[in-house]
């Protein structure tokens, strides 16, 4: 245990360190040195190669760490290979079939965003790229060596990526070599990572598949495709209003969306966290049957998650206007403002939520996830289709919110009426209560600072102001908790229970 603990709290940091890294590229460095219809094609040549490669891998990634165990460690390179080989497969049928719809691709995109056709290579390079580097990054986590791969994903990349706008900036080549560094950058994290699996972890290539039986290829089959379409799904949730906005609305408009779509997506990422300690405890409750200690686990979690969440909303939502005073043409970026609203509502009810699809996945009904994911991506292309055009930027940003919120709706609703327990407590209304105050006073609380001091002094007593009420009030028992043994470790006050 160890290791893994080891692993996981080093992974998170990794995580945090690379928002930061994306948060100082997405905010700063490209609205400084692109246009933004450069910022949105970066946006959709990455979107349309990530929503793409899930199905290329064909689950393969999914199903390697499922099968693994079944096979003795000197057989699993062969079996990895064997995988491998299918999503070569697969990667080759993907770019036949985008070569055979070339023009009709072209057609797409000519009226809306012409230059983008001149790249369609570069999102098929990294289509394949990261396919293959999500099957090593498996092979990584079947050896417990989870470290090295997700500071590739998480840091490495994105430092990449930051070369590229750099470059660009001082010139060292022009925005079409910085569009075709997107490729070399995969590639180089693919060569980097298969390097030092190569060097390191004893990996080779195999191609003796005798200890592969019919049976096993038959259930590699069946949870393969379970694996893709659930990874397609979710790809599609996150990536498909990308294309969306810049095939309706062209690539400036993604530039907008893109960055605003991140400013939102802040407000869940603790849960990011959250649930690599709470999804192995889950599992181990259901797998025992003790679903009173789910529901604990389900409340406990959906209050405290809730009070991180309001936090940040009202931090990022209160600081929305200083925001677009500092950062690079947040003139242009403020025609995106409802869409950061919006998409930050949206991940506050996901928040909010606790884990119901974690619920349903770790029992008997986990086939239901993928009903539910691929019935919200469906929902969210209809409702982008039909509101895009209508309302612009906003239509997208409202398709996302009512396509996440009717999602987690469902699974709330789903998971009540078969296990019997549901996620709220009555500390959810004073919570709600004490949310509203605490953004009213934070977003007519106004200085005549430059914004990046306004900003932080805002921030600052709208958090101690929050804390201290949610503390008073007793909200979250885990979050008074982590209050009191922060005072009696750091300031050695010991604070009345």
């Amino acid at each position: 245990m160890g290791v893994v603990i080891k692993q996981s709290f080093w992974s998170t940091v990794i995580a945090y360190l690379g928002v930061l890294v994306g948060f100082a590229n997405t905010l700063y460095l490209r609205p400084e040195y692109f246009d933004l219809d450069e910022i949105g094609l970066f946006g959709i040549i990455t979107a349309n190669a990530m929503m793409i490669s899930p199905f290329t891998t064909f689950g393969m990634a999914s199903s390697y760490l499922k099968f693994f165990p079944l096979f003795q460690e000197k057989d699993r390179n062969s079996v990895f290979t064997f995988q491998a080989l299918i999503v070569l497969a697969g990667c080759v049928i993907a770019i036949f079939i985008g070569y055979s719809l070339r023009n009709l691709i072209a057609h797409r995109y000519i009226e809306s965003a012409p230059q983008y056709v001149n790249y369609l290579s570069i999102t098929a390079i990294i289509i394949v790229v990261n396919s293959f580097f999500e099957m090593l990054f498996s092979f990584s986590r079947t050896n417990l060596k989870v470290l090295f791969p997700s500071l590739i994903r998480d840091i490495i990349l994105r430092i990449g990526s930051i070369v590229l706008v750099v470059g660009y900036a001082l010139q060292w080549f022009s925005f079409e070599w910085a569009v075709r560094g997107l490729a070399i950058n995969y590639s180089l994290a693919l060569i980097l990572l298969f390097a030092k699996l190569m060097i390191f972890n004893g990996f080779r290539f195999s191609f003796d598949f005798s200890m592969i039986s019919k049976d096993w290829k038959k259930k590699l089959l069946q949870f393969s495709a379970y694996s893709m379409l659930l990874a397609g799904s979710f790809a599609v949730m996150n990536n498909a209003t990308y294309d969306l906005v810049t095939s309706i609305l062209g690539a400036t408009a993604n530039g907008i969306f893109v960055t605003c779509f991140f400013i939102g997506t802040i407000v869940e990422m603790p849960r990011r966290s959250m649930a690599k300690v709470m999804s192995p405890i889950i599992s181990k409750e259901i797998e025992n049957k003790n679903m009173r200690e789910v529901e604990k686990l389900y409340k406990r979690s959906s209050i405290t998650m809730s009070v991180i969440g309001f936090l940040i909303f009202i931090g990022i939502i209160t600081n929305l206007n200083d925001l677009f005073l500092f950062i690079p043409k947040g003139e242009a970026f403020r025609a995106g403002l409802y869409v950061v609203v919006l998409v930050c509502t949206a991940k506050l009810a996901v928040m909010i939520s606790s884990f119901p699809g974690e619920i349903i996945n770790y029992s008997h009904l986990y086939k239901y996830n993928l009903v539910f994911q691929m019935g919200t991506a469906i929902l969210l292309v209809l409702l982008n289709y039909f509101l895009i055009p209508i309302w612009g930027l906003e239509g997208a940003g409202l398709s996302y919110f009512l396509a996440i919120v009717i999602h987690i709706i469902v699974k709330i609703i789903y998971v009540k009426y078969h296990f019997g327990i549901q996620p709220f407590l009555k500390s959810h209304l004073k919570l709600f209560f004490i949310g509203i105050l605490i953004f009213t006073l934070a977003y007519y609380f106004t200085l005549g600072f430059h914004p990046i001091f306004t900003i932080a002094i805002r921030s600052i007593l709208t958090a101690i102001l929050f804390i201290v009420l949610i503390y008073l009030f007793k909200i979250s028992s885990d979050i008074n908790k982590i209050i009191h043994s922060t005072f009696e470790r750091f300031l050695k006050i010991n604070l009345p229970k």
